[in-house]
């Protein structure tokens, strides 16, 4: 037994050194020198053919955050948001109670950090602003209600940034790639909320959460 781990450990190793060449000759193949970048980009290929990795393996990486086993609309609707605005898949997974971020890995850093701290201040805004008496479906639209306010101008925000023309065509290359990784994607589908109190609440209130988050190291 203890062989065989010893055996297996030493694969993976060998396995995430070769994912480390290939990820550093897909960046040259970038370069602005044809030769260079003809000559990195050929023997990328070469090792992935060799060792049976995909491109997708390389490029892109996953962050998970702990999650309800149970569908949460305003979860649901935070993560999508904030997983297009970093050019992420936003996917749960319901046996191990988790939500994931897939993308390249900075992007999915990025959408994991920012996506954990939103999730905190809408806790902590129904804590300060919403009565201990108030039943859960009061307290779950109110949450609902400050993740559209979010989902509202986190969306005004992506247009603005400089790289936003190129957003959807990465996307669909992401998704592309996570269907490959996961299997099919099936994203929570969203009812229409209820314009009750504490929806409304929630949307006046969400105006107030800050979106200049500085990621942890």
């Amino acid at each position: 037994m203890k062989s065989l781990k010893k055996e297996n450990y030493y694969m993976n190793t060998d396995a995430e050194i070769i994912k480390k060449r290939i990820k550093k000759l897909l960046a040259l193949s970038k370069s602005p020198n044809e030769n260079e970048a003809m000559a990195a980009l050929q023997k990328a290929q070469k090792l992935m053919e060799a060792y049976h990795i995909t491109e997708a393996e390389c490029v892109y990486a996953s962050q998970t955050v702990k999650a309800t086993k149970r569908e949460s609309a305003w979860r649901t609707m935070l993560a999508n948001t904030v997983a297009s605005l970093y050019v992420c898949e936003a996917l749960r997974d319901v046996l191990r109670g988790q939500m994931i971020f897939y993308g390249e890995p900075f992007d999915a850093f990025m959408a994991k950090e920012m996506y954990c701290y939103l999730s905190k201040t809408i806790d902590r805004m129904v804590k300060q602003n919403v009565r201990k008496r108030n039943t859960l479906k009061y307290k779950n639209q109110y949450r609902f209600g400050i993740a559209c306010r979010l989902a509202f101008r986190i969306d005004e925000l992506g247009q603005q940034v400089s790289w936003a023309p190129e957003r959807e065509h990465k996307l669909l290359a992401v998704k592309k790639a996570a269907e490959n990784e996961f299997g099919i994607i099936m994203r929570g589908e969203l009812k229409t909320p209820l314009r009750d109190k504490a929806f409304t609440r929630g949307v006046a209130d969400g105006g107030t959460v800050s979106l200049h988050r500085q990621a942890t190291a």
